[in-house]
């Protein structure tokens, strides 16, 4: 009888058992689908956006003081590129908003001071170097007055730079933290572009002028719809 018993209560054991695996799974395959229903929904959401590929270009310089005699290139570039999509059927009064991950390839100098031990101020220069993806907004204004670009964060991947020159150890450790998204290296981070006065994004090349000679909007092509 006793071995009976055992027999017994192994087998509600093992009943038990393969009931509990049984709800992990379905726990499991429900958390699954819940996910890929997300991610449909939100691929639905934005597939049909418009969505442009763009290039933003900077030749020039960055600078903390006036750029006389200072020891710097002042033909480095900063490119931004890759595709912005946004919803444009929204009220005449409204501004409009795209958003991307776009590539970011900085190689630009800034000019700086640093202090001599004497206590005098001299010209100094930092060269700013860097590549990766960043997350980007474009805001153009309803009234034609122009855009603005931010570049909102980095991704997972990372972002490599790389600050060297003659400026102060703390100087160039200082900007190299500031690299990509506070840098005066990159006026991208942060900026007007005036040129920008269509309410949408077109297709077309877009130069700057007077406090923003040395930058270019392309918009190279729509990509949809």
């Amino acid at each position: 009888m006793k071995k009976y018993k055992i027999i017994l209560l192994l087998f509600i054991a093992s009943v038990f058992i393969l009931t509990g695996f049984k709800e992990i799974k379905t726990t499991k395959n429900h958390a699954e689908d819940k996910w890929r229903s997300t991610i449909s929904t939100e691929f639905r959401g934005t597939r049909s956006l418009p969505t442009y590929e763009v290039r933003l270009t900077y030749t020039g310089y960055g600078t903390f003081v006036g750029i006389e005699d200072c020891p710097i290139r002042t033909n480095g570039t900063v490119v931004l590129t890759g595709l912005l999509s946004g919803p444009e059927n929204v009220a005449s009064d409204d501004d409009m908003f795209y958003t991307g991950i776009l590539q970011l390839d900085i190689d630009m100098d800034i000019c700086s001071i640093k202090h001599l031990p004497s206590g005098e101020a001299k010209l100094c220069g930092m060269t700013v170097t860097g590549s990766g993806l960043v997350k980007v907004e474009l805001e153009i204004q309803s009234d034609e007055r122009g855009g603005y670009i931010q570049m909102r964060d980095t991704t997972s991947r990372g972002f490599t730079k790389h600050v060297t020159g003659s400026c102060d150890q703390e100087q160039l450790d200082g900007e190299r933290d500031n690299v990509p998204l506070n840098t005066k290296a990159c006026l991208f981070s942060g900026s007007p572009l005036p040129m920008l006065t269509q309410r949408t994004l077109r297709v077309g090349r877009y130069v700057g002028t007077g406090d923003f000679v040395g930058v270019v909007v392309e918009v190279l092509r729509k990509v949809k719809p």
